[in-house]
């Protein structure tokens, strides 16, 4: 379980602060690191594999709930709350 709960603040970290590509190298090490610690308490074969994957998915959805919060709304940017204003000058 404390695989799981860290896997998910890393995916927020995560998706905070870098792209999408990070996900492939962060799923594999947390795959990796939640194997290693199942297997140190002694789990068997189909806990290690359940605890594996579930680390992954919630490092996933971690990088999605930092992603989100980590970018203004699109809309602020595309819409100005103020419209800009043009200058033309005549200099020939």
């Amino acid at each position: 379980m404390l695989s799981i709960g860290f896997a998910a603040l890393l995916g927020i970290v995560l998706g905070r602060f870098f792209k999408v590509a990070v996900l492939a190298p962060g799923v594999a090490a947390t795959a990796v690191f939640a194997t290693l610690i199942e297997q140190s308490n002694g789990a068997g074969a189909l806990w290690t594999l359940a605890a594996a994957v579930a680390a992954a998915l919630c490092l996933q959805f971690g990088y999605l709930a930092g992603s989100t919060t980590a970018h203004p709304p699109a809309r602020s940017r595309l819409y100005p709350s103020a419209p800009a204003k043009l200058e033309i000058s005549a200099d020939l």
